[in-house]
């Protein structure tokens, strides 16, 4: 995930950014980070990159944190915002803005992991994350963005909503964790789809999000489609 820190005292980035590394450490999240000491350089970074949580000062030189953050929701109102401030005065503004939390100067690491965990970075999955190998090194994939697995000879195709990953090792093995988690269905052997994003089923195929046709196994057919409807039914 790509997170952002707009601050501009050096010890107040810093001490953000150490925060941060140690409780993504310990919950084995990976994340780019990005610093901007100006509202200005994080508004015209907009332009380009989408943020998964933001720490945005409040009181900056030139425009403020809040004037930033209108702009930030403009474009993106799942971004969980997190304000950095020595004072509590634009709390209505924040809700505004819908912020996640207000981390008060000077904030503890305490005070910190609190603000964290009210982004709920961790969705309340069976299998959260995916443990894959990939290009030699060690992947761990978020389930959620998971489109489907689709076993190609010796390795295993998994494509996300944005990328298609070629993963090492049998589709069996990759796949064995995902087969209890009630999002993922066999539609067919060798392909198993996230029932969270079938944008429709047409006969024997299930249309995902970006537009590819995955077969469902003719033979199967009845009980498969009577699994995806009832995990329709109970989620809605």
């Amino acid at each position: 995930m790509n997170i952002a820190i707009i601050e501009d005292l050096d010890k107040d980035r810093e001490q953000v950014s150490s925060y941060l590394n140690r409780y993504m450490t310990e919950l084995g999240l990976t994340y780019h980070l990005y610093t901007y000491e100006s509202a200005e350089e994080f508004v015209e970074a907009l332009n380009t990159l989408r943020f998964q949580i933001v720490f945005m000062d409040i009181y900056l030189k030139g425009m403020t944190g809040m004037e930033a953050a209108m702009c930030l929701r403009r474009l993106d109102r799942d971004c969980k915002l997190i304000f950095l401030t020595v004072s509590t005065e634009h709390c209505l503004d924040g809700f505004r803005v819908n912020a996640s939390h207000y981390l008060v100067k000077p904030f503890t690491d305490h005070d910190f992991t609190e603000a964290m965990e009210r982004c709920n970075l961790q969705p309340a999955y069976d299998v959260p994350y995916l443990d894959v190998v990939y290009e030699g090194s060690n992947l761990k994939l978020n389930t959620e963005s998971i489109l489907y697995i689709q076993a190609q000879k010796r390795n295993v195709l998994i494509q996300t909503l944005n990328q298609t990953l070629i993963a090492n090792g049998p589709f069996h093995s990759l796949t064995k964790p995902l087969l209890d988690d009630k999002r993922f269905l066999l539609c067919i052997q060798g392909v198993l789809v996230n029932m969270d994003h079938i944008n429709s089923q047409e006969d024997t195929v299930f249309i995902v999000k970006n537009g590819n046709r995955l077969p469902i196994n003719i033979r199967n057919k009845r009980q498969i489609l009577q699994h995806y409807r009832n995990y329709i039914f109970d989620n809605m």
